[in-house]
């Protein structure tokens, strides 16, 4: 009784310490910003040191996690745009995961070594990329965010998930207890425009930017509770998560995102060779194979593609038609400044193919790189007036590394991948925990498959599922051996 009583008293300091954190963070740097950031440095420390002192670290972490589909950016200081309350709320959970690395013992320090080694390349990228960036103020922010949200996300998730194997569940539940919230504040929007389609790109606003990002986060949400359902051994408690990810999935439609409910698809498809056990080298020769014939045979597909009339942006176009329009590269401007945005980053990459142009640098650099018979109204020609419409970078996470990072960066980034799928395909047959890892990279598929048409891991909304379904994943593979309770 008493040890419950002093965990809701625990739970209750952390509670009420982080909105008077972050009132007191703002007041400070905006009347007296330098004292002021000494001073918000100093107590976001002593707050850290709470936190682990009194084994708080899960605690602050869900609390963190429901306020990432609630954040809001809102201009801080000097013009500087910041994610209300998530960003503060990281730099004090990145305090407390450094304190509490200096703090553990030796083999917990050795096991995240062992991982960080993998994400090596990807940190040389970054750190070498600054170096020779045309903005270096610019890439060494971006670089600080993406370095925060890895740390964050992934490394600190792994690390507390060795003591508590269910915390990542209980996490992706409080996110979608958030991410609902978003929802119903959408759905009232919509109702305000009288459910005018064209909206809806909007209409998520001021929680996620556009629609895009709130598809591929529901996306892969949708996926997870689908195929959660592998882990429930009765058909009474399969209805749950059945119905969780029924939800989600139409919240996916609800977005119009074309490119998430493409990834809803290529979920199935990943999951269904994942349980049917395929060997990893005839799922490679078959891709192989249709890449090959998708390259023999690509000028009646380009032609075929020109026929197609529907388009995206058609409010009185049904489902089918919205998603028929994916390969509109004639008409379909949306997709026409896609094909210009990668053209672009392709050029950037043939230019700089060893350092690239600085992370966080994209938009900045690539108008010099624009192909004239792609330029749209969506085009831009001043990176600070952006048309309506027209946001977004690269529009896609591995052209974006490319450009921005070179050689070094795209190796980093696929090897990481190439990991995660020898996982997934490795531990097929003996593996005791082999149903976890074919839902954590079935799910994590949703977002690989997005990556070709957008980029949305700088952003703490994609960051935490992404990054933190990737240490999931990697906590199973580890797990092997050991009994861990099933849910």
């Amino acid at each position: 009784m008493h040890r419950q009583r002093t965990q809701s008293n625990s739970y209750s300091v952390v509670t009420y310490a982080i909105p008077f954190i972050i009132a007191l963070s703002i007041i400070l740097i905006l009347k007296i910003p330098i004292t002021g950031a000494v001073a918000v440095l100093t107590l976001l420390t002593l707050i850290a040191l709470i936190i682990v002192r009194f084994n708080l670290q899960a605690a602050y972490l869900k609390i963190l996690v429901f306020f990432l589909p609630l954040s809001v950016e809102l201009p801080f200081f000097s013009s500087i745009m910041m994610l209300i309350p998530t960003e503060p709320m990281i730099a004090l959970a990145l305090m407390v995961f450094v304190i509490d690395i200096l703090t553990s013992k030796l083999p917990e320090k050795i096991q995240l070594f062992r991982e960080f080694i993998w994400f090596v390349p990807l940190i040389a990228a970054f750190i070498i990329s600054i170096i020779f960036s045309e903005f270096p103020s610019i890439s060494v922010k971006f670089a600080l965010v993406n370095f925060a949200y890895i740390v964050v996300f992934y490394f600190y998730i792994f690390k507390l998930s060795e003591k508590n194997p269910q915390l990542f569940i209980q996490l992706i539940l409080i996110y979608c207890l958030g991410v609902l919230l978003v929802a119903f504040w959408a759905v009232y929007q919509f109702w305000k425009w009288e459910w005018n389609p064209v909206v809806v790109r909007g209409i998520f606003y001021p929680f996620y930017k556009d629609n895009t990002i709130f598809g591929a986060a529901t996306a892969l949400l949708a996926s997870f509770w689908l195929s959660y359902t592998l882990v429930e051994r009765n058909k009474l408690s399969r209805i749950i998560p059945v119905l969780i990810g029924l939800l989600f999935v139409g919240l996916v439609v609800f977005s119009t995102s074309r490119a998430s409910i493409l990834s809803i698809l290529v979920f199935f498809a990943i999951i269904t060779i994942l349980l049917l056990r395929v060997k990893r080298k005839y799922t490679v020769t078959t891709i192989i194979i249709l890449l090959f014939f998708a390259f023999i045979y690509r000028t009646p597909i380009i032609e075929r593609m020109k026929q197609i009339n529907s388009v995206s942006y058609d409010s009185h176009a049904d489902i089918k038609e919205r998603m028929s329009s994916v390969g509109n590269i004639t008409t379909d401007v949306s997709n026409i400044e896609r094909l210009n945005r990668w053209i672009s980053a392709w050029r950037m990459f043939k230019e700089r193919p060893y350092v690239g142009f600085g992370p966080g640098t994209y938009q900045f650099v690539y108008l010099p790189f624009q192909d004239d018979r792609f330029k749209t109204r969506l085009t831009v020609s001043n990176p600070w007036d952006i048309p309506e419409g027209s946001g977004g970078t690269a529009h896609s996470e591995y052209l974006l590394v490319m450009s921005e990072m070179g050689i070094l960066g795209i190796f980093g980034w696929l090897l990481l991948i190439a990991r995660w799928i020898h996982i997934a395909f490795s531990q097929l047959l003996n593996q005791p925990r082999r149903i976890y890892i074919i839902i954590a990279f079935s799910s994590m598929s949703t977002y690989l498959f997005h990556a070709l048409f957008n980029n949305f891991l700088n952003t703490d909304k994609l960051a935490f599922l992404f990054w933190g379904m990737a240490a999931w994943l990697t906590i199973n593979y580890y797990y092997e051996g050991k009994k861990i309770p099933a849910s």
